[in-house]
């Protein structure tokens, strides 16, 4: 009985149908990026106030200017065989085509192994397209397989072990992509790459990509694939790649033509079928139009699939700073275009296209009362005509805005509770026991300093920097990294690693397990905070 179980369990973890334990395989933690981890208990309002640095760890991982992301935010695995012995395992992805699993509780390097990505880009590197690996992997705790991409555009598996590999390398996405997180449901690998980036010499663009990969059989991968539009207009990217849904997988897309007939999916939230076989759902908003004329796109956000007052939710937002609620079972209704709810706009009132808005995934919680909660990273200050009944200072630069989802009859909306003090810059946070954990990240967001207007206006007597002096630019922080946990219900202030952290970091979320909370930087460092 013990036996069938434990296989039971097994399966069920394997197939997304209960909730992970107190370890965190895959960004955002489950399937559906909730940034909620459920059974965290050691961590609660009373005690992070005493959280220390326990540990840090650099990773030999050469850093360059040009990629602005160098580690993938970290996964953990608990009580893995190892030649160690058991060990809790904090694992990440290097820019450099490493895989490294470090011990949660000493920071040591349990294995580190390479995978030299030997072809030769079509394109020199950039800041937009870095030719690196960015896609924080998956892990499958019931075969002791996680699963992750390098810049060839392979997908591989090791074992969580000692990193043997335990899948034929199989091409998923075209070379030197940009593509983001992988999920796993029901023995199938998925992500998402955008922005044209990947390719080879006789093809240099990769379309919008949504790509699957069945991984049932190690030995002989299976690939099937959905595109977002034709070229790089209209390509899926956000920090949570493809989202678990009630109706397969759901990502959502840069600026583009709007034409679903056609293929053409610009400034869209999707729902594709599992294993991207079937009919397609979308929502595109009305203003699709003004968005790409100004590059709002919804793509610097990412779903959020969440449970609500017994409907399947999607929450989203955008460069735009306006918050969506869809039917994930419908996200557009009948015409593709109506949403549950329509928030006002909540930042970004100059309407530019980088340093407003919002940049990364929503998170939520559930109180013990039942009262759910959103969690929105916001650059920037706060729109004007929005107040919240518990503000904790100015925020100039960006804050965490919570919001309460209610329901009065058939009408959702939500509720503006409290925004948090000031973070220059915040992105996705992490959420356990009452406490949610955000991170400063201290990135420079100015794209185009020889623009500062952001809109393509050029201005006189201003020098227009080199791409190296851009580089250089965009990769000299603008303040301190700093690890913050906030009351998940007023926002206020419990801890602060002040001077604790090192350099910055770009595109990445904190996590929180087993009592821990690991983050990483953009100089290659892994972090351990907990209660000595």
């Amino acid at each position: 009985m013990v036996r069938i179980a434990c296989a039971l369990l097994a399966l069920l973890l394997a197939t997304g149908s209960v909730v992970n334990a107190n370890e965190w395989l895959t960004f955002g933690y489950d399937g559906q990026r909730s940034g909620w981890n459920r059974a965290e208990q050691t961590l609660s309002p009373k005690n992070v106030s005493r959280l220390k640095l326990l540990w840090e760890t650099k990773l030999p991982v050469a850093t360059k200017d040009v990629a602005l992301a160098s580690l993938t935010s970290p996964l953990v695995a608990t009580g893995v065989a190892t030649a160690q012995g058991r060990r809790d395992l904090v694992l990440t992805v290097g820019m450099d085509d490493s895989l490294s699993a470090l011990d949660a509780a000493t920071g040591a390097v349990v294995w580190r192994k390479s995978f030299p990505n030997t072809l030769k880009p079509p394109h020199s590197a950039n800041i937009n397209c870095s030719n690196t690996e960015q896609a924080t992997p998956v892990i499958d705790k019931a075969r002791g397989v996680i699963y992750f991409n390098t810049s060839d555009g392979m997908l591989r598996g090791a074992a969580l072990g000692d990193g043997a590999e335990r899948l034929t390398p199989t091409q998923m996405v075209a070379p030197f992509s940009r593509n983001w997180s992988l999920n796993l449901i029901d023995g199938v690998v998925y992500t998402a790459a955008g922005r044209g980036c990947g390719g080879t010499t006789e093809q240099p663009i990769e379309p919008g990509t949504v790509a699957a990969m069945d991984v049932h059989d190690p030995a002989h991968p299976m690939l099937t694939r959905f595109f977002t539009g034709k070229g790089r207009p209209a390509g899926p990217w956000g920090r949570g790649g493809p989202v678990k849904g009630p109706k397969g997988v759901y990502v959502q897309t840069a600026d583009g033509p709007r034409d679903p007939d056609k293929g053409l999916y610009g400034n869209a939230v999707i729902s594709v079928p599992l294993k991207l076989e079937g009919t397609v759902d979308y929502y595109i908003p009305a203003e699709w139009k003004a968005l790409n004329a100004r590059d709002l796109d919804l793509g610097s956000g990412s779903p959020l699939v969440f449970r609500f007052a017994g409907r399947d939710l999607v929450a989203t937002s955008s460069k735009d700073a306006v918050v969506f609620l869809l039917d994930a079972g419908s996200l557009g209704g009948g015409d593709h275009a109506t949403a549950l709810y329509k928030s006002p706009r909540l930042g970004n009132d100059a309407a530019e296209y980088y340093a407003q808005g919002v940049w990364g995934g929503i998170s939520t919680y559930q109180t013990q009362k039942g009262d759910t909660y959103l969690y929105v990273p916001m650059w920037g200050p706060k729109a004007k005509n929005i107040s919240f009944p518990k503000s904790n200072g100015d925020a100039p630069h960006g804050s965490i805005m919570a919001l309460r989802v209610a329901k009065t009859g058939s009408d959702f909306s939500l509720v503006p509770e409290w925004m948090s003090r000031d973070l220059n810059l915040p992105d996705s946070v992490a959420v356990a026991n009452g406490v949610v954990f955000a991170v400063q990240t201290g990135e420079q967001a100015i794209q185009h300093p020889d623009n500062p207007d952001g809109h393509g206006r050029p201005i006189a007597g201003v020098h227009t920097l080199t791409a190296s002096e851009l580089e250089k630019f965009r990769a000299t922080p603008v303040a301190p990294m700093t690890l913050y946990a906030l009351d998940a219900l007023t926002g206020k202030e419990l801890y602060s690693s002040k001077d604790a952290l090192k350099d910055w970091v770009h595109f990445n979320q904190p996590v929180v397990a087993g009592g821990r909370i690991f983050l990483v930087s953009h100089d290659a460092h892994v972090y351990a905070f907990g209660l000595r």
